[in-house]
């Protein structure tokens, strides 16, 4: 009975190790794999031993928040990374592109629970403006989803990513798709990854005038634009807040050429 609990720490352990940085809701998750895999009678030998919630409590250790055991991995060191809480092991000198490959994980942990969500707003808002939409074979590597839009002569192809930090890495192969095109992307919990990702693109962004960036609010079930302006007018009167939502995005993109400015006088 007294070896389940060092098991199950040791098991997360491993995983902790192997990525060093991880999110809060990464962590959660997989204490929650490591316990719902056990038999349910050990469930309960763990529940009888803790007292309590064993999930939050495992949490709780790992995370320094309580003592629960000297099998405990510590991973007390909490970061901030693009509004996300991030936890690390004291000893260890986290590096930037851990946090990201952090983020990541985590967008791709959240994306299936929204993906249908979002498929579904951008193809409510395709028909509303009067498009015949197909779904088709991605021409760009990493795309949840490629759906083709048609209006009389006009062609949109709309691709859907898990979350805007995954953008960057494909610009140079959207300069290649000839036809009028969207990205969509879900909505996150704080603007820091679209305004990082404006700071971190600005150049590469202006040599593309045919993308166009959309932003799908999953609880609300609509779309507002981050980047670009359709050429049709019907698209334009079915998004969400078109004129606020641009405004706030060219507000941030004179943050970002500001900061750059800055940045390159230093």
């Amino acid at each position: 009975m007294e070896s389940l609990l060092p098991k199950v720490l040791g098991n997360i352990s491993g995983y902790l190790m192997k990525y060093r940085a991880v999110s809060a809701e990464e962590l959660m998750w997989e204490i929650d794999q490591e316990v719902d895999s056990l038999a349910e009678d050990d469930k309960k030998r763990l529940e009888k031993q803790l007292e309590g919630d064993v999930k939050q409590m495992i949490f709780d250790g790992i995370t320094g928040k309580i003592r629960l055991s000297v099998f405990s991995p510590d991973m007390h060191v909490q970061l901030n990374y693009l509004g996300e809480v991030f936890y690390t092991p004291p000893t260890h000198k986290y590096m930037p592109d851990e946090l990201e490959r952090g983020f990541k994980r985590l967008a791709n942990l959240r994306f299936p629970m929204v993906s249908r969500i979002v498929e579904d707003a951008v193809k409510d808002l395709m028909r509303k403006s009067g498009y015949e939409i197909s779904d088709i074979q991605s021409e760009i590597q990493g795309a949840g989803k490629t759906i083709k839009a048609v209006k009389d002569n006009h062609e949109l192809h709309l691709f859907i990513f898990p979350s805007i930090v995954f953008i960057a890495e494909i610009l140079e192969a959207l300069k290649g798709v000839t036809a009028e095109h969207i990205v969509v992307v879900p909505s996150e919990k704080s603007p820091a990854p679209f305004v990082n990702f404006i700071r971190e693109n600005i150049d590469k962004l202006k040599e593309n005038v045919k993308m166009m960036i959309w932003v799908a609010n999953s609880l609300e079930r609509t779309i507002s634009p981050f980047m670009g302006t359709p050429k049709d007018k019907e698209i334009w009167k079915n998004l969400k807040d078109p004129e606020r939502s641009l405004k706030a995005s060219q507000n941030w993109i004179k943050g970002a050429v500001r900061s750059k400015v800055l940045d390159e006088d230093f």
